[in-house]
């Protein structure tokens, strides 16, 4: 598959249920994070956490190329976070490709201000897309949107994650109340099966150089 490319781009996307003490799992995760932070062909990492489900988080790391992001998992380092995480959580991974990225404003650490959106599509991903893209335009209408990323599985066919932030909670609240933001999203559950968490924005980090 062309997806699978050694030398092109990859999103890992992580779901970790927290299955012990939250603030023990955030420590041992950030090192882990920077860890990554200097490895070849990394890009950069956004980690979330759900705010009606505190004991689950996401975190979704960039890397410019596959073999990158396979070379760091075989690295010892690696490993050795592995077997220190693993007792603390329920995960589940995938991979994927960015297919729609916008980029406007960065969101603020701690606030309530990103949309994690997990879908299965049923029929006619590319109208899916243009419909998800069509939702992100009305965002854009209504101010502190910061931008969006829609990755489309490489592991299960149909699968999409959606990343949506504001610059702050306030910003994201009125967003999500607003009626065309109903509408578009019913118009693509027609589509989809569409599960939607607001989450609290725990970390946004680049590569270090």
């Amino acid at each position: 598959m062309p997806d699978r490319s050694l030398h092109k781009p990859v999103a890992v996307i992580n779901r970790f249920e927290v299955k012990g003490d939250a603030a023990t799992f955030e420590r041992l995760f950030r090192e882990h994070s920077q860890f990554l932070r200097r490895r070849d062909d990394f890009d950069f990492l956004v980690t979330v956490r759900l705010v009606e489900r505190p004991d689950v988080y996401a975190h979704i790391g960039h890397w410019s190329t596959l073999r990158g992001f396979l070379d760091t998992v075989n690295d010892e380092t690696f490993q050795l976070h592995v077997k220190e995480l693993g007792p603390l959580v329920d995960a589940e991974a995938d991979q994927a490709v960015s297919v729609a990225r916008v980029l406007r404003e960065n969101a603020v650490v701690g606030a309530e201000n990103v949309v994690l959106t997990r879908v299965t599509v049923r029929e006619d991903p590319y109208a899916f897309e243009r419909g998800y893209a069509e939702m992100n335009e009305h965002f854009a209408t209504l101010g502190g949107f910061g931008g969006s990323d829609l990755l489309r599985s490489t592991l299960v066919p149909g699968r999409y994650t959606g990343l949506q932030w504001w610059r702050n909670t306030a910003d994201c609240d009125r967003a999500l109340g607003s009626a065309e933001y109903r509408a578009l999203r019913h118009a693509l559950g027609r589509r989809a099966d569409i599960e939607v968490d607001r989450t609290r924005h725990v970390a946004y980090e680049r590569v270090i150089g």
